[in-house]
């Protein structure tokens, strides 16, 4: 899916989708982002919804989706000869084309709404099963593959919040046996 979002003609859905995956951020969180987020060691992470904020630590793939979407926020305010806000904090990360505004979460989810069309259909030519999602699912499945402290790295107060987002599937022992350094 994110190779259809970097075939499509919304420049913001793959990168909005990499900074939600890979900072585990709801929609609001990933559109609220500015340049006031970018720390030296991390993208600060202003959690919504009761969720703790915390720092993401750069990776080379934060850090190309972070400065990809820097880039292309820059080139539009220069195309559209728009003043560069003076204020960090008032420097959106995702802004439109059209009208140089941030970017509204009924655009960001109509684009993910025709992505996911689209890679329906390109499943279906392929014979590959696909599944709907929605752009929440991409910080339950960044929340799933996060390896450590989960609780920590959602932003999550507590253990029963967490456990809406982590939807891995544990391995276990059989009933009756116990682990031995074959089975390990």
């Amino acid at each position: 899916m994110l190779d259809v979002a970097r075939e499509s003609n919304y420049w913001y859905a793959p990168a909005a989708m990499e900074l939600a995956y890979l900072c585990r951020m709801r929609l609001c969180e990933v559109l609220d982002l500015t340049d006031a987020n970018e720390l030296s060691d991390g993208l600060l992470i202003k959690r919504r919804k009761g969720s703790r904020n915390n720092i993401t630590e750069w990776s080379p793939r934060l850090r190309a989706a972070w400065d990809d979407s820097i880039k292309k926020r820059n080139e539009i305010l220069s195309k559209r000869k728009q003043p560069y806000p003076i204020r960090p904090e008032d420097r959106f990360i995702f802004i439109s084309e059209r009208t140089g505004d941030k970017i509204q979460a009924s655009s960001l989810k109509t684009a993910i709404s025709r992505i996911n069309h689209q890679s329906e259909i390109k499943a279906k030519e392929q014979g590959i099963d696909f599944v709907h999602f929605t752009f929440h699912d991409l910080k339950r499945k960044g929340v799933s593959d996060t390896e450590g402290d989960k609780q920590k790295a959602s932003g999550h107060k507590n253990a029963s919040m967490l456990q809406i987002y982590d939807v891995k599937v544990e391995k276990v022992r059989p009933a009756g046996e116990k682990k031995t350094q074959e089975n390990l």
